[in-house]
């Protein structure tokens, strides 16, 4: 596990901004045991995030052959590995 480039933290994090705004979640999607006291607006949220996290590494960080260990786009960390193939 070795911390990502500032530039790749950087795009990252402004990508998962971008997407999660445009991403549009569908509404029969099955509910996680996780969300059962939330409200259908914050599921909605959480929903949207995951969908943008995934299309971010897929787009941002697969095509330098890195794949996500874990982030947080507050403090600017983001952690990847080497894809296993």
């Amino acid at each position: 596990m070795r911390p990502a480039s500032k530039k790749t933290t950087k795009d990252f994090c402004r990508c998962i901004k971008k997407v999660r705004a445009i991403v549009k979640t569908r509404s029969g999607t099955k509910e996680q045991s996780s969300q059962s006291g939330k409200t259908l607006q914050q599921k909605k949220k959480f929903s949207a995030e995951q969908a943008a996290i995934a299309i971010c590494t897929k787009s941002v960080l697969q095509t330098k052959g890195k794949t996500l260990r874990k982030f947080k786009c507050r403090n600017g960390k983001l952690f990847t590995q080497k894809k296993k193939y």
